[in-house]
């Protein structure tokens, strides 16, 4: 691929917010509005059925209220949301088991031991569900002990993206500056649908923008957050630092 190609192909893995004030010279307040601007739920939500082909991912947010997580697989350049885990008042060991639960029917259809591509948010290293553990510790021993039917592979960042960057990499895999829609989100996941229509950012008492997303509603933002993980780890808009891929036997 020549040089130019390779720009262009580039330019189109753009949202289009991004894309004008980067390559048009244009202002745009990227802090401004809703969130996921690029959401539309006529085009990107659709039922899907699991491929057993393809591996599975499973990306989470420690949240203690709601805890949350997705699960979905991804071909090439698509992205295809099954399900989600949304649950209220909870910690990462019953995360671990609605995962086990949500992904008994795929599993049962595919070769085993199933390839789960795992991400999330990085400070679970650092966060304790339990009296001697991290979050991340009790998911590491969860999928240890059920090696018969899943093959863990970690993509943990040594430190979470920005958040303007995790957001504009969502934004373009729901829809570039060519108009390519290329995440899909099954009508089952009804939380996250409702975070991509709801979420906003924040402003200030005159009504301001702030470069922050507007977290006063605790049922809002962790759904799409952790989907946001694993969208700016395999799709980011710059070269990827700080990702160690950790592989569990």
């Amino acid at each position: 691929m020549c040089l130019e190609q390779s720009w262009r192909a580039q330019t189109h893995e753009l949202d289009e917010r991004t894309y004008r004030q980067e390559f048009q010279a244009s202002f745009e307040n990227l802090a401004t509005g809703m969130v996921y601007y690029a959401f539309d739920r006529d085009a990107n939500v659709r039922a899907w059925n699991h491929d057993p082909r393809l591996p599975l991912f499973w990306s989470l947010d420690f949240n203690i209220n709601p805890m949350c997580a997705v699960i979905g697989q991804r071909e090439d350049d698509w992205v295809y949301v099954l399900d989600e885990a949304v649950l209220p008042d909870s910690n990462t060991t019953a995360a671990c088991e609605a995962f086990l639960e949500r992904s008994a029917a795929w599993v049962a259809r595919s070769y085993l031991p199933v390839q789960v591509d795992v991400y999330g948010d990085a400070t679970g290293d650092a966060r304790r569900s339990s009296a001697s553990q991290t979050d991340w510790q009790l998911v590491r021993d969860f999928l240890h002990q059920h090696h018969d039917l899943y093959k863990p592979v970690f993509h943990i960042g040594s430190s979470n993206p920005a958040v303007r960057d995790r957001v504009n990499c969502l934004n373009a895999k729901l829809c570039n500056q060519a108009g390519t829609r290329r995440l899909l989100i099954d009508p089952r996941c009804k939380q996250l649908i409702q975070d991509m229509e709801r979420v906003h950012w924040k402003t200030d008492s005159n009504g301001n923008a702030l470069n922050e997303i507007d977290k006063s509603d605790p049922a809002r933002t962790h759904a799409s957050d952790a989907l946001g993980y694993m969208i700016a780890s395999q799709f980011p808009m710059r070269a990827a630092g700080g990702y160690r891929p950790e592989y569990l036997v």
